[in-house]
């Protein structure tokens, strides 16, 4: 990964993390977590629900939803691997689990547009078990 797109995704999930933060009433459980299967960007406990999210920046005037859009159908599965990997070794067994989508729009000079939440998208599938 080049350094300045390690940079702005760094700087998307700092962004991410202190709006669920702030406006979603979440707390961090970790950041950039990984293992062999994949990246999880976020760890986020919501009461008793523990909260996957996946954070996408765009730069420019694209549609928001475009970041959402972004995440392909491979990417889904690498993810739901890693978290079922994060929920094995974890010690905390949360009521129940989500997927969630930030995504990140900002301008070619750096400066926030937006944040937009996408919570519960739903990709864990029906028989999501850990």
């Amino acid at each position: 990964m080049s350094n300045h797109r390690a940079e702005t995704g760094e700087w998307g999930e700092m962004q991410a993390e202190r709006y669920l933060i702030k406006e979603k009433g979440m707390r961090i459980l970790d950041r950039r977590w990984r293992c062999g299967h994949g990246e999880l960007d976020l760890v986020m406990r919501k009461g008793e629900v523990m909260v996957f999210v996946e954070v996408r920046v765009r730069t420019g005037e694209t549609e928001a939803l475009s970041t959402y859009r972004s995440i392909r159908h491979k990417k889904w599965i690498i993810l739901r691997k890693t978290a079922k990997f994060y929920l094995y070794r974890c010690p905390w067994r949360p009521r129940a689990v989500r997927f969630d989508v930030v995504g990140i729009r900002r301008t070619a000079g750096g400066k926030l547009i937006d944040v937009t939440h996408w919570e519960n998208v739903g990709r864990f599938g029906r028989n999501f078990r850990y």
